[in-house]
């Protein structure tokens, strides 16, 4: 075994598939933990700075690579111009790498701080037991950061927030740990997970007295913070109120918004399954991303009494959105129909996802230069979405739900943001469409696992409607509740749930 001891690039790469497992297969979670325990074993071995930063960084790049796997299931994407459908495999491959890449940077700033922390702290005292797992975290919202720089575009800005491939999230798989995200979100499980692989790592070099402290100082930690948590979101008088939901899920191509007919279409049936959910006299409707059930191109207020009239004026809060263009410029925004004669509530999405939603300064230069100036303009209208200079919901009426959008939920403060603008609400309305994706089931555990963990963070009820995904509604512990079906066809499913509530929450 001499010669795989000495193929340190191997077993960082090793390090860097058991990290990533758990996103691929997520029954094998705490496989990752074996995968952190390799890591910060190899982190101690003697080897030269450049195998080093290279080796973490690659291990982290595997990791991201594994779960941002999901990528692949855009292919085909069959909206594309010929020329630019003929490399749309390059072009996917291409947009997975950079971004395993751009996140496995993350690692290069950790060991930077790393080797600073054992320089100046042993290893077996309380701070650099303490510090080390908070440096993990620090590192994959780094990583996060250089992601946000490098896809940089119209609609972009620097940020942190894609966490895919965050290790937090793995412990978030397991139901008896899950509750910890009560603490700090997927940040504090990270901080957990980096503790845990810690453990492992001594546990097998029988160093675990290194260790015994600063784990019980960290279960301490999270046990007095946890039980506050859940004292201080418990409601106090014990009063409850019931609140029922209707989710309309929905199954059209993205091709039928690209023609007068598929528009048409769209809206007939989804009046059709308008007309079953009023039919339930619902507190709440919401629908799924881009559904463009009002028509937002018109004054709202004429829009909300064409629909009163239509619909026999409804008193249930309908939550739509749907792309909006003004002077010049692409939003996706919502309309809430609040019922009675209250005003339109309108905000408007304040993540976008590059390539998704626009292109990045980086694909245009690379597209211009390789010849495809032609492509990129008949693909620049679709992928021109920007950031509305209203994404505040500060002054969205009480009664209203906080809105997260589609892909806003990668972002693990999404939940966390709209709490702060709003206070108390209802639940959060989380609108989706994943008419990109065909079916991957990749993508959707890491989604629910990312809105299971700000669900019981925020202690909120989410509630999702989705495009080509099944809509789901998520309690503050972070269970999946079931939503009793009412009537669906092959385009569209109109689906029901009642809840409790505290009466402190403002809702109907």
């Amino acid at each position: 075994m001499d010669w795989f001891k000495e193929k340190l690039l191997l077993q960082w790469s090793i390090s860097g598939v058991l990290l990533g497992i758990g996103f691929v297969y997520p029954s094998f979670w705490f496989v990752s933990l074996i995968g952190g325990a390799y890591f910060l074993y190899l982190l101690e071995r003697e080897q030269t700075r450049r195998s080093l930063f290279l080796g973490t960084w690659l291990a982290w790049t595997i990791k991201s690579a594994m779960a941002m796997v999901w990528l692949w299931s855009v292919y085909p994407i069959d909206w594309l111009p010929d020329e630019l459908g003929n490399v749309q495999l390059l072009i996917i491959g291409g947009y997975w790498l950079v971004i395993s890449i751009c996140l496995g940077c993350g690692a290069v700033f950790f060991v930077w701080l790393a080797k600073l922390l054992k320089k100046y702290f042993p290893n077996s005292s309380i701070s650099y037991g303490l510090l080390l797992p908070l440096f993990w975290v620090v590192g994959e919202v780094v990583g996060s950061t250089v992601f946000s720089i490098v896809s940089l575009g119209p609609g972009g800005s620097i940020n942190s927030s894609l966490s895919f491939g965050y290790s937090g999230y793995l412990l978030a798989e397991s139901e008896w740990l899950l509750p910890l995200a009560k603490v700090a979100g997927v940040y504090g499980l990270g901080f957990l997970f980096a503790v845990l692989s810690s453990f492992i790592f001594h546990l097998v070099r029988r160093t675990t007295d290194q260790l015994w402290k600063t784990v019980s100082v960290v279960l301490i930690i999270f046990a007095l913070l946890g039980s506050f948590l859940k004292f201080n979101t418990a409601n106090n008088d014990g009063h409850l109120r019931s609140l029922s939901v209707v989710v309309i899920d929905t199954y059209f191509p993205r091709s039928l918004f690209r023609s007068f007919e598929g528009s048409l279409l769209v809206s007939q049936e989804l009046a059709g399954a308008m007309e079953v959910a009023l039919d339930e006299n619902p507190n709440y409707i919401i629908l799924p991303e881009d559904s463009r059930f009002f028509n937002q191109q018109q004054p709202p207020g004429v829009v909300k009494s064409f629909f009163k009239f239509q619909y026999n004026n409804p008193s249930s809060v309908i939550v739509d959105t749907s792309r909006v263009e003004s002077q010049g410029k692409t939003f996706l925004q919502t309309f809430i129909y609040n019922g009675g004669d209250k005003p339109v509530e309108q905000v408007q999405k304040r993540y976008l996802v590059p390539q998704g939603e626009f292109l990045s300064y980086l694909l245009i230069w690379a597209l211009k230069a390789l010849g495809y100036s032609d492509a990129l303009d008949k693909v620049g209208n679709d992928l021109s979405y920007e950031v509305g200079p209203n994404t505040d919901q500060s002054r969205v009426a009480s009664e209203i739900p906080g809105v997260l959008f589609c892909f806003e939920s990668v972002d693990p403060l999404g939940v966390k943001t709209v709490m702060k603008e709003r206070g108390t609400i209802p639940f959060i309305a989380h609108p989706i469409s994943h008419s990109w994706f065909h079916e991957s089931d990749i993508l959707w555990n890491q989604l629910d696992i990312m809105l299971k963990v700000q669900a019981v963070w925020n202690h909120q009820y989410i509630v999702s409607a989705g495009n080509h995904v099944s809509g789901k509604v998520i309690n503050p512990n972070g269970k999946l509740l079931n939503l009793d079906i009412v009537e669906e066809n092959n385009m569209w499913r109109v689906s029901k749930i009642e809840f409790l509530l505290p009466t402190t929450v403002n809702n109907q």
